[in-house]
């Protein structure tokens, strides 16, 4: 891990944490260069909650070669995605599957990108959180190369055209778009829980890994 400099730093998120004594925590984080990571790093309080998007600062220890936070420099906190249970829920759930699925320290760095801009998407309140993580899931199965046609996929699995053209056009749009399609009436053929049921069907592809 960071081709054996004695200290470093690198952009990323936290992804979850769990105390290790009273000031210590165990941080697992997403970096950019380096993929997913778990370390050890002192209590930053409010810097180190999970969704916190950071320049970390790492040492490495003399005796044990193991690198160890030493200083998170915040550039996003997400305090708008905890702002409710459902958007807590989504994003704790991204954090658990990249853990699970995510090869250990093998970066990824256009997966960390969209997971960054859906985490934005995810905070912003004219967007209903299942559109988010529908976005998320498909954006990441296409990615490592795991999805089938949109349209065909959809389309076999009872989705309607209303439906399937709102789904090409959210995966399609930037995040600037979707705050903008979200503005305008949607179509009464689209049933409300298109997207939930759109994720679920997504995240099995993940599980087949």
């Amino acid at each position: 891990m960071f081709n054996g400099e004695d200290s470093i730093k690198a952009k990323g998120v936290t992804l979850s944490r769990e105390h290790s004594g009273e000031s210590r925590l165990w941080v697992r984080l997403f970096l950019e260069g380096e993929g997913v990571a778990s370390l050890s790093s002192k209590n930053f309080k409010g810097d180190s909650e999970p969704f916190v998007w950071a320049i970390y600062s790492f040492t490495k220890n003399a005796k044990s070669s193991k690198y160890f936070v030493t200083d998170i420099d915040v550039k996003d906190d997400m305090l708008s995605l905890r702002r409710s249970r459902e958007t807590i829920k989504t994003a704790m759930n991204w954090s658990n599957l990249l853990i699970k699925y995510m090869p250990h320290e093998q970066p990824d760095d256009e997966l960390l990108t969209k997971l960054y801009w859906n985490m934005k998407l995810l905070a912003n309140k004219s967007v209903p959180y299942h559109v988010s993580d529908w976005r998320f899931m498909w954006q990441w199965i296409e990615l490592w190369g795991l999805a089938p046609d949109i349209v065909d996929f959809h389309k076999t699995n009872g989705f309607n055209d209303d439906e399937i053209r709102l789904l090409v056009q959210v995966s399609a749009l930037n995040a600037k778009g979707i705050i903008e399609l979200f503005t305008r009436p949607m179509s009464k053929n689209i049933r409300e829980n298109i997207f939930i049921v759109a994720s679920e069907l997504a995240a099995k592809f993940l599980r087949q890994i």
